[in-house]
């Protein structure tokens, strides 16, 4: 009677195989759902062998039919989804007028229409549970919107601006909604960008490698998050405070983002 599951997109490595295990520690049984299958496949081996339920599904976000497809394969083992969380997304970098229009509709169809479709394919089954969540992970780039990743940013913000819209729409049904906006920490995003300049790959790994969190404590930030039904997940105080001056002091962070762009393009 207590069974809760939850679903995660992307989770067959990263802050999605994060997830999976730190939910999976907390008791929920967990649907990998990914393109990697398998590297799925052993995640969700992997879940079994700590007690609970988890069962891989090969699922490419990017895809109109996808997600649908997955929610049916959902219920039909685990028969409940209690907590959605659309992590599945790409990284992208590049000057607007560099970046080619293929990108921009790889960074629409995997990292905003995929969120959608998540949304759109569960929500009417989280509304049949009590104390369900949305989850969808953005990114602090939503926030930050740095020079030299226009798709990504615009992508990501587009997360966010969902996120805010639903958390209103699905107040009433008591489903709960949060979005996270990590900034930079060790995963296998810059894997995962294509066309992109490897001189600012270099500095984003570089900036990975000294964050002061990890894909871990993100994913526990988040189902925290969940749990005490906050919106947004801000990571660390560095973020909470440059959110801060974004919003208090716009042409002072403007200043320093430019500051920023001179270095790395020097």
């Amino acid at each position: 009677m207590n069974k809760r599951v939850i679903v995660i997109t992307g989770a067959a490595s990263g802050l999605g195989l994060a997830l999976a295990q730190k939910a999976a520690e907390r008791g929920f049984d967990v649907a990998v759902a990914d393109v990697q299958q398998e590297a799925g496949e052993l995640a969700a081996r992997e879940l079994v062998s700590r007690g609970v339920d988890a069962r891989f599904f090969h699922c490419d976000v990017s895809q109109t039919d996808a997600l649908l497809t997955l929610k049916n394969q959902v219920i039909e083992h685990f028969g409940q989804v209690d907590v959605l969380v659309n992590n599945a997304g790409v990284g992208s970098q590049g000057m607007l007028t560099d970046t080619t229009e293929e990108e921009w509709q790889r960074q629409w169809q995997i990292n905003v229409m995929g969120v959608v479709r998540g949304c759109q394919a569960f929500i009417p089954q989280l509304k049949k549970q009590s104390g369900s969540a949305v989850v969808n992970v953005a990114s602090f780039a939503a926030l930050a919107l740095a020079p030299g990743m226009a798709s990504y940013n615009v992508a990501k913000a587009g997360v966010l601006a969902l996120s805010e819209t639903l958390r209103g729409e699905l107040a009433a049904d008591g489903v709960h909604v949060a979005v996270a906006c990590p900034a930079f920490f060790k995963t296998n995003l810059v894997d995962s960008m294509q066309e992109s300049d490897d001189q600012i790959k270099q500095q984003i790994n570089r900036w990975m490698e000294r964050s002061k969190y990890t894909a871990e404590d993100v994913a526990t930030m988040i189902l925290d998050a969940v749990k005490q039904k906050q919106f947004m997940v801000l990571c660390d105080q560095q973020t909470r405070w440059q959110y801060r001056i974004a919003r208090w002091f716009p042409n002072y962070f403007y200043k320093q983002k430019l500051k920023m762009m001179k270095r790395m393009f020097r």
